[in-house]
């Protein structure tokens, strides 16, 4: 999923001005945040269980509840899906009974995380986005596709891991220690996730 070239297309269209730093900002919350939250301040592995339950609650919520239509969306096998939803203790059947709209649901939550991040911004910078977020949240919604499983956790292990790095001063050993993983397996993620130590 490329929510960057689809953000981009859309505030040119929606907007006169041309300001990349507000593009960026948007298009990287929409990137990290659209379907889940992350509370950052746990360790490594609570935190990735937490990750995952949002992610597939609202994967679930936009498939109402169909393991199938939720595998398909998270691009992973029925069975692995499934095995995935009992380890963490997911109830699928709770978002059979929910009248969600999945297309409304998708609008709501983009519309939500463009607001927060305009508040950042100066009224100058933002005020025509602002005053197209609807017409601009329903557009993204439409063209943007579903987060694939593998995408949401290298998503969420690279932010929570660069913040941990950030907040350690790029100490290897204390930020291993301070997320209750250790240094080998930290260092093999900051290889594999290509994230830069300063």
């Amino acid at each position: 999923m490329n929510i960057s070239s689809v953000v981009e297309a859309v505030l040119k269209k929606h907007t006169k001005k041309n300001d990349s730093e507000v593009k960026k900002n948007i298009s990287s919350n929409l990137e990290f945040r659209l379907l889940f939250t992350v509370d950052l301040s746990k360790p490594f592995k609570q935190a990735r269980k937490d990750f995952l339950k949002n992610y597939l609650n609202d994967i679930l919520t936009l498939s109402l509840g169909n393991i199938s239509l939720a595998a398909k969306r998270a691009q992973l096998h029925r069975r692995h899906l499934h095995r995935i939803i009992n380890d963490l203790q997911i109830n699928p059947n709770i978002h059979k009974k929910e009248l969600v709209k999945p297309q409304e649901y998708l609008r709501e939550n983009v519309h939500t995380i463009i607001e927060e991040t305009l508040a950042n911004f100066d009224d100058d910078k933002v005020r025509e986005i602002y005053t197209n977020l609807d017409d601009i949240s329903v557009v993204i919604s439409k063209n943007i596709g579903p987060v694939s499983y593998d995408e949401a956790l290298e998503l969420f292990e690279k932010e929570y891991i660069e913040k941990a790095l950030r907040e350690n001063s790029y100490n290897i050993s204390e930020t291993a220690d301070a997320i209750d993983m250790s240094e080998r397996t930290l260092y093999r993620k900051i290889s594999r996730l290509n994230i830069a130590v300063a």
